[in-house]
């Protein structure tokens, strides 16, 4: 083989391996930009599913391909209450399978619990709001079709709400050998399980995990589905929430007591509310907090003018 026709093949490769090089970039860089669009889109779309009149509500989501929807929460800081982050990346046949998630979507208003990482075309979205004793904010449940999840021996108020909802991927059960072997098993009288919860105390442990957390109403579900730290981050972003709403009400009541429509009891029970949602430490807190809710909620229903 001649020089000129060597120094051409090795010319010739070298530019191939650039054009292929600079392609997949291209592409790389679109489907981050796409990713980052999506995210954002898919934030402004769970808006219309928070509830209004309705005390939960639930829809499914379908992708236009194969989804990983990556769910961060940031924590307090002294400008805002936190950050609820959304992040998407999609699986293409151009390049790597996966690439990194798009640029992340916060926004302020929003709580979201799922798994850090949620990977499916189909998605179910399941929303309900928290309310002790006023509304704080709905609460938004997420998981994809490919997470499956077995209520065994759960309460007759969840085992209703899943069924009434038609909730896909979770099934409820008596027994645990009744649940598909695919099935994360969620236990309420027994230990052992994937996830164990215990009614009485109000607490949520998984396998293999050290973290117990502790959960109020609707707050069960998001202990269920979210990783310990995730779950804690969301609840001390929505009780910073609930102590800024304290402080309205009880400036709300001041007003009303004025007029002569107010309570003794109220204003300082909100005060004392505020200050102790103020900064949640803890879930094992949701207890205590819990107790003076029910207190202000007893105490707004005797008034001839609620404040909520």
């Amino acid at each position: 083989m001649s020089f000129a026709m060597i120094f051409s093949i090795i010319v010739g490769a070298v530019i191939i391996f650039f054009a292929i090089y600079a392609t997949t970039r291209l592409v790389d860089t679109e489907r981050n930009q796409q990713d980052t669009e999506i995210g954002k889109e898919l934030g402004i779309l769970l808006t219309p599913i928070e509830t209004n009149l309705e005390s939960a509500k639930a829809v499914k989501l379908t992708m236009p391909s194969e989804t990983r929807i990556y769910n961060d929460c940031s924590k307090l800081s002294e400008e805002t209450f936190g950050n609820q982050k959304i992040s998407v990346a999609t699986k293409s046949g151009v390049g790597k399978d996966w690439t990194n998630p798009g640029v992340p979507s916060s926004f302020h208003n929003k709580y979201i619990f799922s798994s850090d990482v949620s990977e499916g075309k189909n998605f179910e979205i399941f929303t309900k709001p928290l309310e002790m004793p006023f509304k704080i904010a709905d609460l938004t449940f997420l998981w994809s079709e490919q997470e499956k999840f077995c209520f065994v021996n759960a309460p007759r108020e969840i085992e209703t709400e899943v069924l009434d909802l038609g909730l896909e991927g979770i099934e409820v059960s008596t027994k645990i050998e009744n649940c598909s072997l695919e099935s994360k098993k969620v236990c309420f009288t027994k230990s052992g399980c994937d996830v164990d919860v215990d009614v009485n105390s109000k607490s949520v442990k998984k396998k293999k995990r050290t973290e117990t957390v502790f959960y109020e109403g609707p707050l069960i579900y998001g202990a269920i589905l979210s990783e310990p730290g995730r779950y804690e981050c969301q609840v001390q972003r929505l009780f910073a929430r609930a102590s800024e709403l304290a402080s309205i009400y009880a400036g709300k009541s001041s007003l009303l007591s004025v007029k002569g429509c107010g309570s003794e009891r109220l204003q300082p029970l909100l005060g004392t509310y505020s200050n102790q949602t103020f900064s949640v430490e803890n879930t094992i807190e949701l207890r205590e907090i819990y107790l003076l809710s029910e207190d202000i909620r007893r105490q707004n229903e005797n008034l001839g003018c609620r404040l909520f």
